[in-house]
């Protein structure tokens, strides 16, 4: 990209920034960005010393360090559908990997947690995923999973011109984002109520929701991001969920009795029902 450009698109990101900071002032809910406080508050108030989590589409890029794995004692087992990204991960990342898709590989064993980061909008049956995950879990387990809103517009742009296309012209703005975008994606069921639906349908009771009212993806052209974040920021007051920019979910098994219920089930019920006061 000539240098002039990029220099333009730089500078516009930027501005954007700073208009993004002034609506968050304006109005807090509409600031937080859906995988950075995924990453920064969800995920680390769901776990809890001694239990078994799957991350599933961590790859390559585990969610949870080593160090936090070690100083909690986790079980962490990853799950991808690429071989050669699991071959890839930090040594001691993973107690085991599970190489397949999401929606039809067996998965061993029973889980405290079950999560994933911006992965369900790549898969292409979706009921099926949440299904095999849920039946992963042991009583009282969670699952919780960040996603992309496949009702915002940038979604709806991503679906119009095809991955190829896609790749191209979200790689020529965010150049930084070849590190771990541009797969493909279908965006099915991934609004709130229909995720919500599909815990339901396989057991699972919604203790938390959060919808996201914040994308950067038109901070290249000032104009049009400030068009985009109004709409945002309107969205966001009028509780508009499933016109969202993204959401997290936390859904929770159900439990067993008391002489059936795991110490570690009964530990990871008691942090649902925080995660979802």
């Amino acid at each position: 990209m000539p240098s002039i450009l990029r220099r333009f698109i730089d500078w516009n990101r930027r501005v954007s920034r700073w208009e993004r900071s002034i609506a968050t002032r304006l109005v807090p809910e509409s600031g937080p960005d859906g995988p950075v406080d995924f990453r920064d508050n969800v995920l680390p108030g769901l776990l809890a010393p001694g239990i078994r989590i799957l991350d599933v589409g961590g790859g390559k890029y585990p969610a949870i360090s080593p160090a936090t794995k070690r100083e909690l004692g986790l079980h962490v087992v990853g799950l991808d559908i690429s071989a050669e990204e699991l071959a890839q991960v930090a040594p001691g990342a993973y107690d085991s990997v599970i190489v397949g898709d999401v929606s039809r590989v067996h998965i061993p064993g029973q889980f405290d947690l079950v999560f994933s980061r911006t992965l369900l909008e790549h898969v292409a049956d979706t009921p099926a995923a949440i299904g095999n995950l849920a039946r992963a879990l042991r009583p009282n387990g969670l699952m919780a999973h960040v996603v992309p809103c496949g009702n915002a517009p940038f979604a709806v742009l991503n679906r119009t011109l095809g991955n190829k296309l896609a790749r191209v012209v979200l790689f020529a703005v965010f150049p930084e984002k070849r590190k771990n975008s541009g797969f493909q994606a279908y965006y099915r069921d991934c609004t709130p109520s229909r995720l919500s639906r599909l815990c339901r349908d396989n057991g699972l009771e919604v203790v938390r929701l959060t919808p996201y009212y914040n994308s950067d993806y038109t901070s290249f052209f000032v104009p049009i991001y400030t068009v985009e974040m109004l709409r945002q920021v309107t969205m966001c007051g009028l509780g508009l969920r499933d016109f969202c920019e993204g959401f997290t979910i936390v859904a929770r098994a159900p439990a067993v009795g008391r002489a059936g219920a795991t110490e570690a089930g009964d530990e990871a019920g008691a942090l649902a029902n925080r995660s979802g006061s």
